[in-house]
């Protein structure tokens, strides 16, 4: 048995301790069904750590750590003052779309006017709009590139890239999301340095692990995507290496696959979305198609930006040269929100949220295996019953 799986093992063990006996009950429930549809171990036992992230509720207090006086500076206040200098940074490089570059660049939301905010969740991209795995990956993917580019040795160019990425997800204050992206990149950093070959789905329980040290993370919207939102682009992955999309070449098989992965990640997520938001999006998968080429862009411009905030002169520049994208991002949440039914209200009972989750756990793994019958099965019977009870 991979040692992964004593991990996760102990991991779910772990979910156990503390929570109530309805909890247990209903993670040992999705945790069954889920073991039953997955074909492969390895992404069964991931399958299940998932479904306790977002199934279980923590019931014990959060405890308050006690003040002890130290000469030495508090990480945490040092990571405020950070982000404050970024944000200062932000509002005089970026002027009118400083809103925008905040909350994609330090996880401030607190200037965008609610009704752009509701445009975004509408069009089914709300979560572009939070600094979670997706920003800080894209940002990593540029910095190996760029740290390629002027020829730094491959092993030293990945240990930069985790160094920085560890300081950028500091200064944000470790959000789960970001810190769930910032350890699958130094994992995969360690794994490409020591030339051994990792699972993604090795490498994503890996990532998920911060609710050992604090329990109440899988209670975080943003944890629960970030986590769904990952093992959804895992399992279209799978899904890709199948069946007519292996025949397709060049720009049909680039469009095809963001297709796949856009729609396997919107119905993944959909009950945490429903759940959360009380809407639910039908014109997320063809947006996410169009804002991802969009986000992929800009957000390597508006980091540059931020590196750049010691010469002011160098960093408007570039915040003027990411207004365009800027502007085309939010046209592109408007034009979505306005089309007819883009999003619809929905009502969820916590059977339904159940029901839901499994379904979402059976497709990942029907988008694992090679023999995708029982899952689909398990999925669509569970669908039905969702839809039954709603």
């Amino acid at each position: 048995m991979p040692s992964i799986m004593w991990i996760l093992v102990s991991i779910s063990g772990g979910f156990f301790a503390g929570f109530t006996l309805s909890w247990q009950i209903c993670l040992a429930a999705c945790g069954v069904l889920a073991w039953l549809a997955a074909a492969e171990l390895v992404p069964s036992a991931t399958i299940l750590y998932f479904a306790a992230a977002c199934a279980v509720a923590v019931s014990g207090p959060r405890p308050v750590r006690e003040f002890h006086s130290s000469t030495r500076p508090d990480p945490e206040l040092l990571g405020e003052r950070m982000r404050l200098r970024a944000a200062s940074a932000i509002d005089r490089a970026f002027e009118t779309d400083a809103p925008t570059a905040r909350a994609l660049l330090v996880a401030d939301q607190s200037e965008i006017p609610r009704d752009v905010k509701q445009a975004y969740a509408d069009a089914g991209i709300v979560h572009m709009l939070a600094i979670s795995g997706l920003h800080v990956s894209i940002v990593a993917a540029s910095l190996a590139l760029v740290l390629n580019l002027i020829r730094i040795p491959g092993r030293l160019a990945s240990f930069m890239t985790a160094g920085i990425i560890i300081g950028y997800v500091f200064m944000l204050g470790f959000p789960p999301p970001a810190l769930r992206a910032a350890v699958m990149v130094c994992t995969a950093t360690a794994a490409h340095a020591s030339q051994r070959h990792t699972s993604r789905w090795s490498i994503l329980a890996l990532g998920g692990i911060v609710p050992l040290v604090k329990p109440e993370t899988v209670l975080a919207v943003g944890y629960q995507l970030s986590m769904a939102g990952m093992a959804a682009v895992i399992a279209a992955g799978a899904l890709t290496k199948r069946g007519r999309l292996r025949k397709l070449r060049g720009w049909r098989r680039s469009i095809a696959q963001s297709l796949v992965v856009s729609g396997v990640a919107t119905l993944v997520t959909a009950p945490l979305v429903a759940c959360s938001f009380g809407r639910l999006s039908l014109i997320g998968p063809i947006t996410n198609l169009v804002a991802d080429p969009v986000i992929a862009v800009v957000q390597p411009m508006l980091f540059l930006a931020l590196v750049l905030s010691p010469w002011p002169a160098a960093a408007h520049f570039v915040a003027a040269a990411a207004h365009p994208l800027l502007v085309a991002f939010e046209t592109v949440a408007r034009t979505a929100a306005s089309v007819p039914f883009a999003a619809i209200p929905v009502s969820v009972s916590p059977v339904a949220v159940v029901l839901s989750i499994v379904a979402a756990v059976a497709f990942i793994a029907a988008c694992t295996s090679r023999f995708p019958g029982r899952s689909m099965a398990i999925a669509v019977t569970a669908l039905s019953l969702t839809i039954w009870t709603a």
